[in-house]
């Protein structure tokens, strides 16, 4: 009999194993509500958040964990001015005048301290990209898997403490993923959203100079990550769907950047695949250019525009699928019945034919989503021959 290490391994090399793997990310909200941790110690804490993460795969038998981002950041709360636990928003006070809101059901979000302001392509240091920042800044982003980190070596350990945790505890029965931003998620967050869009229009050979740096960032990321006994990387690329780049702009900028990944990561014999959130049924054979072992997501309507049986037709032998379950309209708004009709079909579609397909939601699991939808999906899935 399989492990669930040796099942998702099989679906993601594209051997068609003999049962249907299945995991899902858990948005951070979701982990808390389920767990009943404070919102501060799993923001804080690596042991914590590792915790939470072994404890959300054994509540659904998942068969994986992703480790969305490698730790938590060191010495943050030496910037840590006051701390209210108590508060509806249990909020991180820091000596600049900035602060980081816990929340008990979505992410931790940064408020900004006063007379922050993003650069802009002509005062950015493209050799070190996090130099205008506020240190408390800095911290954060650390927490969201961002550092001005160019190889694998030059990474501590410290920024290992989730991914190490769990590898020892999990990694030789069940599979272990990790994640990097990729090189576009990092220059939007350098210089804004909008600013960040508008200056890859007006200014494309800066753009091009900063995201080589952030592409280094990203592959230094991945490789240590494989290093350290990560199976999979993950590629978070949320803003490269079609509401976002066209078709042109992706096969120009993203392609080539998460290309880089892709080599870096197979090399150190690790599995890669790219999540991008929306609309992408228009740039599946461009994804597959980037190459990548696999994709997650591929929202179906109306979340996206994809639909699984052409994904299956266009994509099979080509790379794996993970997906691609309505986290909304299935499993947070879905009663028995619903999740039922889902599952059943989306395994039909692809479970039979496809040899690389790991069911999943196809983005995060909402925070409120009910478990019972969940374990029936696994249940569903357990169940399923393929």
């Amino acid at each position: 009999m399989p492990t669930p290490k040796e099942l998702v391994h099989a679906a993601m090399a594209q051997k068609h194993p003999g049962a249907i793997p299945v995991m899902c990310q858990m948005a951070n909200g979701h982990t808390i509500l389920n767990t009943h941790v404070h919102p501060i110690d799993y923001f804080l804490s690596d042991d914590v958040w590792a915790d939470c993460l072994l404890k959300m795969r054994a509540l659904y038998d998942f068969d994986g964990i992703l480790v969305h981002k490698p730790g938590r950041v060191q010495g943050i709360m030496d910037r840590v001015t006051r701390t209210d636990r108590d508060a509806p928003i249990p909020t991180l006070y820091l000596n600049d005048g900035s602060r980081i809101e816990c929340t008990r059901d979505d992410d931790s979000y940064y408020k900004k301290p006063p007379g922050f302001a993003y650069p802009t392509l002509q005062t950015i240091d493209f050799d070190h990209p996090l130099a205008w920042a506020p240190a408390s800044f800095v911290a954060f982003q650390a927490s969201k898997g961002t550092f001005d980190f160019c190889t694998p070596e030059e990474i501590p350990d410290h920024v290992f403490g989730t991914l190490d945790r769990v590898i020892a505890k999990a990694g030789k029965d069940y599979s272990v993923h990790g994640e990097v931003r990729a090189p576009f998620d990092h220059f939007l967050n350098l210089l804004g959203m909008e600013d960040g869009l508008m200056a890859m229009l007006d200014n494309p050979d800066a753009t091009r100079q900063l995201l080589e740096k952030t592409t280094q960032w990203s592959v230094a990321l991945a490789v240590a990550q494989v290093r350290r006994g990560a199976h999979a990387i993950k590629v978070s690329s949320p803003f490269a769907g079609s509401g976002f780049l066209s078709p042109d702009m992706y096969a120009e900028i993203i392609v080539p950047l998460e290309r880089r990944i892709a080599d870096a990561v197979k090399a150190e014999g690790g599995f890669i695949y790219t999540h991008t959130c929306g609309a992408i049924g228009d740039r599946l054979n461009l994804m597959v250019q980037a190459g990548v072992s696999g994709i997650e997501c591929l929202d179906p309507p109306p979340l996206g525009n994809v639909d699984l049986s052409e994904a299956v037709e266009q994509l099979n032998g080509k790379l794996f699928i993970k997906g691609n379950v309505d986290p909304v309209n299935t499993l947070l708004r879905g009663n028995a019945g619903k999740v039922n009709h889902d599952v059943s079909e989306i395994l039909e579609t692809a479970g039979h034919t496809m040899p690389g397909f790991i069911l999943s939601s196809a983005c995060s699991v909402a925070p409120p989503a009910p478990p019972d939808n969940l374990k029936l999906m696994v249940d569903l899935c357990r169940h399923f021959k393929p």
